[in-house]
Protein backbone atom coordinates (compact mmCIF):
# COMPACT_ATOMS: atom_id res chain seq x y z
CA UNK A 1 0.00 0.00 0.00
CA UNK A 2 2.84 2.36 0.87
CA UNK A 3 4.40 1.78 -2.54
CA UNK A 4 1.12 2.60 -4.29
CA UNK A 5 0.72 5.77 -2.22
CA UNK A 6 4.27 6.85 -3.02
CA UNK A 7 3.75 6.30 -6.74
CA UNK A 8 0.43 8.15 -6.66
CA UNK A 9 1.98 11.04 -4.78
CA UNK A 10 4.88 11.19 -7.21
CA UNK A 11 2.50 11.20 -10.18
CA UNK A 12 0.41 14.00 -8.67
CA UNK A 13 3.54 16.04 -7.95
CA UNK A 14 4.80 15.50 -11.49
CA UNK A 15 1.47 16.67 -12.90
CA UNK A 16 1.48 19.71 -10.61
CA UNK A 17 5.04 20.62 -11.59
CA UNK A 18 4.27 20.61 -15.32
CA UNK A 19 4.72 24.11 -16.79
CA UNK A 20 1.60 25.97 -17.83
CA UNK A 21 1.13 26.63 -21.53
CA UNK A 22 0.14 30.20 -22.33
CA UNK A 23 -3.09 30.78 -24.20
CA UNK A 24 -2.78 31.45 -27.90
CA UNK A 25 -6.17 33.11 -28.39
CA UNK A 26 -9.07 34.74 -26.57
CA UNK A 27 -12.65 34.68 -27.77
CA UNK A 28 -14.12 38.15 -28.23
CA UNK A 29 -17.04 37.21 -25.97
CA UNK A 30 -14.61 36.52 -23.09
CA UNK A 31 -13.22 40.04 -23.00
CA UNK A 32 -16.14 41.93 -21.37
CA UNK A 33 -15.71 39.88 -18.19
CA UNK A 34 -11.91 39.96 -18.38
CA UNK A 35 -11.75 43.73 -18.90
CA UNK A 36 -14.89 44.86 -17.10
CA UNK A 37 -16.02 46.71 -20.25
CA UNK A 38 -19.16 46.36 -22.33
CA UNK A 39 -19.13 44.40 -25.58
CA UNK A 40 -20.22 47.49 -27.59
CA UNK A 41 -17.23 49.39 -26.20
CA UNK A 42 -14.83 46.57 -27.11
CA UNK A 43 -16.29 46.09 -30.58
CA UNK A 44 -16.00 49.84 -31.06
CA UNK A 45 -12.25 49.51 -30.52
CA UNK A 46 -12.21 46.76 -33.15
CA UNK A 47 -14.11 48.95 -35.61
CA UNK A 48 -11.60 51.74 -34.94
CA UNK A 49 -8.79 49.39 -36.00
CA UNK A 50 -7.30 48.94 -32.54
CA UNK A 51 -8.16 45.24 -32.21
CA UNK A 52 -7.65 42.58 -34.87
CA UNK A 53 -10.36 39.93 -35.15
CA UNK A 54 -9.75 36.38 -36.31
CA UNK A 55 -11.83 33.32 -37.04
CA UNK A 56 -11.03 29.65 -37.73
CA UNK A 57 -12.20 28.46 -41.14
CA UNK A 58 -12.28 25.27 -43.18
CA UNK A 59 -10.46 25.40 -46.54
CA UNK A 60 -11.94 27.95 -48.96
CA UNK A 61 -10.94 29.07 -52.43
CA UNK A 62 -9.72 32.61 -53.00
CA UNK A 63 -9.20 32.82 -56.74
CA UNK A 64 -6.34 30.43 -57.51
CA UNK A 65 -5.25 30.24 -53.87
CA UNK A 66 -6.70 28.23 -51.00
CA UNK A 67 -6.89 29.45 -47.43
CA UNK A 68 -7.68 27.69 -44.17
CA UNK A 69 -6.94 27.73 -40.45
CA UNK A 70 -6.96 30.97 -38.47
CA UNK A 71 -7.57 34.02 -40.66
CA UNK A 72 -8.23 37.64 -39.85
CA UNK A 73 -11.48 39.41 -40.73
CA UNK A 74 -12.18 43.12 -40.93
CA UNK A 75 -14.33 44.36 -38.07
CA UNK A 76 -16.50 46.35 -40.47
CA UNK A 77 -17.32 43.13 -42.36
CA UNK A 78 -18.85 41.58 -39.23
CA UNK A 79 -20.28 44.80 -37.74
CA UNK A 80 -23.80 43.40 -38.05
CA UNK A 81 -22.91 40.90 -35.33
CA UNK A 82 -22.19 43.75 -32.91
CA UNK A 83 -25.65 45.34 -33.14
CA UNK A 84 -27.63 44.87 -29.90
CA UNK A 85 -30.68 43.66 -31.84
CA UNK A 86 -28.77 40.99 -33.79
CA UNK A 87 -29.60 37.49 -32.42
CA UNK A 88 -26.39 36.05 -31.00
CA UNK A 89 -26.90 32.67 -32.68
CA UNK A 90 -27.27 34.11 -36.18
CA UNK A 91 -24.29 34.48 -38.51
CA UNK A 92 -23.31 36.90 -41.21
CA UNK A 93 -21.53 36.18 -44.47
CA UNK A 94 -17.94 37.34 -44.88
CA UNK A 95 -16.55 37.45 -48.41
CA UNK A 96 -13.04 38.77 -47.73
CA UNK A 97 -10.39 37.48 -45.35
CA UNK A 98 -6.74 38.11 -44.48
CA UNK A 99 -4.79 34.82 -44.43
CA UNK A 100 -1.71 34.44 -42.24
CA UNK A 101 1.02 36.84 -43.32
CA UNK A 102 -1.29 39.05 -45.41
CA UNK A 103 -1.86 42.76 -44.87
CA UNK A 104 -4.42 43.11 -47.66
CA UNK A 105 -7.63 41.08 -47.87
CA UNK A 106 -8.42 38.45 -50.49
CA UNK A 107 -11.91 37.59 -51.65
CA UNK A 108 -13.52 34.20 -51.09
CA UNK A 109 -14.68 32.80 -54.43
CA UNK A 110 -15.76 29.34 -53.27
CA UNK A 111 -18.13 29.06 -51.53
CA UNK A 112 -19.65 31.84 -53.58
CA UNK A 113 -21.53 33.30 -50.62
CA UNK A 114 -18.40 33.58 -48.49
CA UNK A 115 -17.98 32.10 -45.02
CA UNK A 116 -20.54 32.24 -42.23
CA UNK A 117 -19.27 33.87 -39.03
CA UNK A 118 -21.04 34.12 -35.67
CA UNK A 119 -20.17 36.42 -32.79
CA UNK A 120 -18.96 33.50 -30.70
CA UNK A 121 -16.54 32.46 -33.48
CA UNK A 122 -14.49 35.66 -33.30
CA UNK A 123 -11.08 35.44 -31.63
CA UNK A 124 -8.10 37.67 -30.86
CA UNK A 125 -4.42 36.81 -30.63
CA UNK A 126 -3.41 36.50 -26.97
CA UNK A 127 -0.23 38.51 -27.52
CA UNK A 128 -2.21 41.41 -28.98
CA UNK A 129 -4.70 41.19 -26.12
CA UNK A 130 -1.81 41.43 -23.65
CA UNK A 131 -0.35 44.44 -25.48
CA UNK A 132 -3.73 46.18 -25.55
CA UNK A 133 -4.24 45.50 -21.85
CA UNK A 134 -0.86 46.95 -20.93
CA UNK A 135 -1.19 50.09 -23.04
CA UNK A 136 -4.69 50.84 -21.76
CA UNK A 137 -4.19 49.45 -18.21
CA UNK A 138 -7.31 47.33 -18.55
CA UNK A 139 -6.31 44.97 -15.76
CA UNK A 140 -5.62 47.78 -13.30
CA UNK A 141 -1.95 46.94 -12.80
CA UNK A 142 -0.40 49.99 -14.47
CA UNK A 143 1.23 50.21 -17.87
CA UNK A 144 4.71 48.79 -18.20
CA UNK A 145 7.50 50.54 -20.03
CA UNK A 146 8.83 47.29 -21.41
CA UNK A 147 8.16 43.59 -21.65
CA UNK A 148 10.20 40.71 -20.36
CA UNK A 149 12.70 39.41 -22.84
CA UNK A 150 11.69 36.11 -24.32
CA UNK A 151 14.90 34.90 -25.88
CA UNK A 152 17.50 36.17 -28.29
CA UNK A 153 21.07 35.18 -29.03
CA UNK A 154 22.74 37.65 -26.61
CA UNK A 155 24.41 39.48 -29.46
CA UNK A 156 25.99 36.36 -30.93
CA UNK A 157 25.27 34.52 -34.14
CA UNK A 158 24.98 35.69 -37.72
CA UNK A 159 24.32 39.40 -38.38
CA UNK A 160 20.84 40.66 -39.25
CA UNK A 161 19.92 40.13 -42.88
CA UNK A 162 18.03 43.43 -43.11
CA UNK A 163 18.78 47.05 -42.24
CA UNK A 164 16.35 47.09 -39.33
CA UNK A 165 17.86 50.06 -37.51
CA UNK A 166 18.12 52.28 -40.59
CA UNK A 167 14.54 51.41 -41.51
CA UNK A 168 13.28 52.25 -38.04
CA UNK A 169 14.95 55.69 -38.08
CA UNK A 170 13.39 56.54 -41.44
CA UNK A 171 9.96 55.27 -40.37
CA UNK A 172 10.10 57.30 -37.16
CA UNK A 173 10.96 60.40 -39.22
CA UNK A 174 7.95 59.69 -41.43
CA UNK A 175 5.72 59.36 -38.36
CA UNK A 176 7.05 62.62 -36.89
CA UNK A 177 6.10 64.40 -40.12
CA UNK A 178 2.84 62.65 -41.01
CA UNK A 179 1.61 61.20 -37.74
CA UNK A 180 1.21 57.64 -36.48
CA UNK A 181 -1.07 55.48 -38.67
CA UNK A 182 -4.38 54.72 -36.99
CA UNK A 183 -4.15 51.03 -37.78
CA UNK A 184 -1.38 48.60 -36.96
CA UNK A 185 -1.44 47.16 -40.48
CA UNK A 186 -0.76 50.61 -41.97
CA UNK A 187 2.24 50.98 -39.65
CA UNK A 188 3.56 47.60 -40.78
CA UNK A 189 3.03 48.63 -44.40
CA UNK A 190 5.29 51.63 -43.81
CA UNK A 191 8.02 49.23 -42.77
CA UNK A 192 7.49 46.86 -45.69
CA UNK A 193 7.34 49.79 -48.15
CA UNK A 194 10.68 51.01 -46.83
CA UNK A 195 12.32 47.66 -47.53
CA UNK A 196 10.71 47.51 -50.98
CA UNK A 197 12.12 50.92 -51.85
CA UNK A 198 15.55 50.54 -50.21
CA UNK A 199 16.51 46.88 -50.60
CA UNK A 200 19.61 46.59 -52.76
CA UNK A 201 18.99 42.93 -53.56
CA UNK A 202 15.19 43.05 -53.72
CA UNK A 203 14.83 41.06 -50.50
CA UNK A 204 11.89 42.06 -48.27
CA UNK A 205 11.19 40.45 -44.86
CA UNK A 206 8.11 38.33 -44.30
CA UNK A 207 5.01 40.06 -42.98
CA UNK A 208 4.98 37.69 -40.00
CA UNK A 209 8.58 38.67 -39.14
CA UNK A 210 7.80 42.37 -39.30
CA UNK A 211 4.67 41.92 -37.21
CA UNK A 212 6.55 39.93 -34.57
CA UNK A 213 9.35 42.50 -34.32
CA UNK A 214 7.44 45.77 -34.59
CA UNK A 215 3.77 45.36 -33.65
CA UNK A 216 4.78 46.13 -30.06
CA UNK A 217 6.29 49.47 -31.15
CA UNK A 218 2.95 50.53 -32.64
CA UNK A 219 1.24 49.75 -29.33
CA UNK A 220 3.83 51.77 -27.39
CA UNK A 221 3.51 54.71 -29.76
CA UNK A 222 -0.26 54.56 -29.30
CA UNK A 223 0.40 55.01 -25.60
CA UNK A 224 2.78 57.95 -26.10
CA UNK A 225 1.44 59.96 -29.05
Amino acid sequence: MAGIAERTGAAEKKETDMPKISRAFFYLTELPIRWGRSLPEITGWALAGRLNLMVPIAPVQCGIERASGIVRVRAEDVARLFHPDHPIHLSCAVIRILPTGALDPVYVTDPAGGIEVRLRDLMLDAGEVSDFEQVNDLLGIGTRSGRKKTGGNSGQGRPAAYEWETMLVDVMIDISENGLPDKQDDFLKLILDWFTENSADGMVPEVSTVRKRYAQIWWRLQDRL
